[in-house]
């Protein structure tokens, strides 16, 4: 046999081959600890719940439970919630762990009575001894000098203008490498960064800060500078978003920015495709003003000859 292994970076769980090659515990009981350790915690592992996941039946999934709990893979608890519903605390160990001697596998809620004490007994009369005799001067051994005691010295205390030592910051991951725009305009990276402010709007976990925005304004350029309009690029962005909670969305973003960016446009093709720009009509029965095609029916009463308009906007100061 050959192993032909892949470095998992997300989405993995890591068991143990004390389980896995365990040989006193079958293989459903085996299939059965390995998914309950990959599943989120707060997840429903009740035995229907398990059954129809992985297709065992319920008898064998409750035979499955029992083994790993004997095994240490697994420990439940009754336990009574606030308004007195009965629920089952369960607890994977993805080590095995030894129970405590007075604590039995049993799913009985689990209760603190009082332990009675047991009576003191009376006490008994001390036998009677015979006095120890004196010793004489012959049997007495000669005192020996103790050598006196060092002086116990209290811990060092640091003094008070010490600095307190603070734990060192978890490092965070940098985020993904976006694409680049051929030619980084200042027009071009503006008109980017308006498209990740708007983001907050479609959905709030799309919220990104300043230093997320400076890395991420350069993806956005370069679809921009493919010819994709803002409006596309914020749809691209903020559809089939996940229901889940989106933990780094300069990072999710930086993915999509990445993975969905579209093909540039042939040399020398233009970016967007001219609109024609239709003169403005005036319907005399209705007094509408609307651009179409000249000649165009009234689309408000139906009038079929509009004359063109010589309506000009007035000039602001």
């Amino acid at each position: 046999m050959v192993h032909e292994t892949t470095r998992h970076t997300r989405d993995f769980t890591v068991i143990g081959n004390r389980l896995l090659q365990n040989p006193d515990i079958g293989g459903v009981a085996i299939a059965v600890g390995c998914h309950m350790m990959s599943v989120a915690e707060g997840t429903s592992v009740t035995i229907r719940c398990l059954a129809d996941r992985l297709g065992f039946s319920r008898q064998k999934v409750a035979d499955a439970l029992h083994v790993l709990e004997e095994h240490g893979y697994l420990s439940r608890t009754v336990i009574r919630t606030a308004n007195g519903r009965l629920i089952t605390r369960t607890v994977v160990h993805h080590s095995p762990v030894t129970p405590a001697p007075d604590r039995p596998l049993s799913r009985r809620p689990a209760a603190s009575p009082t332990p009675e004490l047991p009576p003191d007994p009376a006490p008994s009369p001390a036998p009677e001894q015979d006095p120890a005799p004196a010793p004489t001067p012959a049997q007495t051994p000669p005192a020996t000098p103790t050598p006196p005691s060092p002086p116990a010295t209290a811990p060092a205390s640091p003094p008070a203008d010490a600095p307190a030592t603070t734990p060192a910051p978890a490092a965070v991951r940098p985020l993904p490498p976006v694409p680049r725009p051929g030619f980084p305009a200042q027009e071009l990276l503006r008109a980017a960064l308006l498209v990740l402010i708007d983001l907050r709007t479609a959905d709030r976990r799309l919220y990104v800060s300043e230093a997320d925005a400076r890395h991420l304004a350069p993806g956005v350029a370069a679809w921009l500078e493919r010819g994709v309009p803002p409006e596309t690029v914020r749809h691209a962005l903020t559809s089939g978003l996940p229901d889940v909670p989106i933990r780094r969305p300069a990072a999710f973003l930086a993915h999509r920015l990445t993975a969905h960016l579209p093909p540039a446009p042939p040399l020398g093709a233009p970016l967007t495709a001219a609109r024609p720009v239709h003169p403005l009509l005036h319907c005399e029965v209705c007094d509408t003003c609307f651009r179409a095609p000249h000649p165009t029916p009234c689309p408000a009463c139906g009038n079929p000859a509009p004359v063109p308009s010589a309506y000009t906007p007035p000039t602001t100061r």
